[in-house]
Parts: C-alpha cells; structure tokens; sequence
C-alpha cells in the first residue's frame, strides 16, 4: 500500500479531498488491490455513519481551534520538524570536533574544504535565522575552531527562536536557500531543508554515508516534489502528462506531479531507492548515472531527474 495514497484514503472517503489529490487516489486505487479494498470499506462506513455531504464550517473556524491549540502547545508538527533539525546537528557538531586539524583542509568540490562547508551551511541557517527576525552570526574566515564555534552558535540560535512565537507558524512565507538564491516558501518547507541539508553535509563532512530516518526520506521527497514543477517551468520544460515516481527501500512511497503540458495523460514512471533520489536531489548524484528504471518516455524522464539533481542548496 502506498503510505501517501493511504494518508489519503479517509479524507476521499468522505470527499474531502482536493482535485489533485482525489486524482491521485482514484489512479492508484485502479492499480492498487490492497488499497482499493480499504477504500471501498472506508467509503462502506461512511454510509453506516449516514454522512452524504460535508458541511463547510465557518470561516474562522479552522484558525480559531488552530490559535488555541497553539496556545495550550506548539504543534506536533513544529516540534518533530525543529527536533529533525536538532538531532542532525548534535550530529554534525560531534563530527566536526573529532576532525584533526588536516581534515578541515580536506578537499571539498562545492566550497573548497571542510571549513568552507560549514562556512557556507552557517551563511544558509542565517537566512532562515534572519527571515525570523533572529540574529545572523558574522562569518568566521580564520581558524576552525571559530569556523566550527560560529556554526554552531547560529543553529542554536535558530533552534531557540523556533521554539518562540516567530517559528509557530508553518505557513509563514519565508526565503528557502538555493544554488541561485533565495526562493519563496513556507517555513514548514525551510525546516525540512535545514535538516536536510544539515543531513547532506554530515555526509561531506565524514566521508561516509549517514542512513536517514524513513521519515526524514519522505519529507525530503516531499519537498523536492513540491519544488519541482517550479522548477521545470523556470527552464521553460514541460511535457504532457504526469510525471510518477516510485521509491523503494528506506522512506519508500509513490509521489507524482503533473509536467505542465495540456494533457494530463501518459507520462513516464521512474522507480529508484529512496534514498538514492534524496542524495540525487542534494546534487551528490547525477541524473543519468543513478539506478533506475523507467516505463514510459526515457527522454523526458533523465530530463526530470537532471533537474531534480539541481535542487539543492550548494
């Protein structure tokens, strides 16, 4: 069963769902056994409930129970995002303080060395620190000890000034960082990126894979599917159909979005590991070297991988 479409399910059972998301069930259901069965019971239950239509609720409803729950505690979604984002960086700080002196120096093809890594991941956590109205930590260009003290000291005050007012709202229209400068996006999204590229750069940092948490895959999955279309349509790509990708292993699901062109039918599939497309989508992994299998227009799929390849932060 794919958990995205299972996540689905009750909210289509009750026709709650919107055009996108309804569309993606009702694909799945006609390859899906397993999930075609719950849907049925689930729209079955329905009926026993007597439910034939949804009510809207008022306006203000929504925002009301929102204001209030937030009011007695943060969301649960605020506080997994900030303790991804936390424990990732308790991880690259252990990290960086076993390095020896030589290994800071140690080549680095995005950013020089080691130093310019974190050097560059501390200028990213600074615009979200900013965009919050946290203080940005100058700098630091001598020693690595400073280098290493002036990251660190930015992350936690970004992870203090989440826990405040200023980080309590998901929505919020913030600057995500980005290869060619800052886009638009909400904060939810800024989250999932700091701790994903927190997560990369641990990597660049030891030399050596770091397995992400299952959920961590799928957030990152997530966020590059959201980001894609935009950024197919900046260089001016699209094709007809909708573009479906299977991951397995390790954060595994289905996702698609559609390519822009008039016609929402066709389009290829691309089935890879999981957490194969996530170190595609940091750039430490080239579209057309992956392992991949794709049904459908070989062309059109490379071509969205490439640029999936590109949306990373460095």
């Amino acid at each position: 069963m794919s958990t995205h479409v299972a996540d689905l399910l009750g909210a289509w059972a009750l026709d709650v769902c919107g055009d996108d998301e309804a569309a993606t069930v009702e694909a799945h259901l006609g390859q899906c056994d397993e999930c075609a069965s719950e849907a049925t019971r689930l729209r079955a239950a329905v009926g026993w409930l007597g439910v034939e239509r949804v009510i809207a609720p008022p306006l203000t409803l929504r925002q009301s129970v929102l204001d209030e729950a937030r009011r007695r505690r943060a969301p649960v979604a605020i506080s997994t995002l900030v303790e991804a984002y936390s424990v990732t960086a308790a991880l690259l700080h252990d990290a960086l303080g076993r390095l020896d002196p030589s290994s800071w120096h140690r080549r680095d093809a995005r950013h020089g060395d080691v130093a310019g890594v974190v050097r560059h991941l501390t200028a990213n956590d600074a615009v979200l620190a900013s965009e919050l109205g946290l203080p940005r930590v100058p700098a630091a260009s001598n020693g690595t000890g400073s280098v290493h003290e002036a990251w660190r000291l930015q992350s936690e005050i970004l992870l203090r000034g989440l826990g405040t007012a200023a980080g309590s709202d998901l929505d919020r229209v913030v600057t995500l960082a980005g290869r060619a400068g800052g886009l638009p996006g909400s904060l939810h999204d800024a989250l999932v990126q700091r701790a994903f590229e927190t997560w990369i750069h641990l990597e660049d940092v030891r030399g050596a894979a770091v397995p992400p948490s299952p959920e961590r895959v799928r957030r990152i999955v997530a966020l590059a599917i959201g980001l894609l279309p935009r950024a197919l349509a900046a260089q001016g790509l699209s094709w007809p159909g909708t573009f479906r990708l299977h991951l397995t292993g390790l954060g595994s699901g289905e996702w698609s979005f559609p390519l822009g062109g008039p016609d929402a039918e066709g389009g290829p599939a691309v089935t890879m590991e999981a957490v194969e497309f996530t170190r595609l989508v940091a750039g430490r992994r080239a579209g057309e070297t992956v392992n991949v299998a794709i049904e459908g227009d070989n062309r059109v799929a490379l071509q969205v991988l490439r640029i999936a390849s590109t949306l990373g932060c460095d």
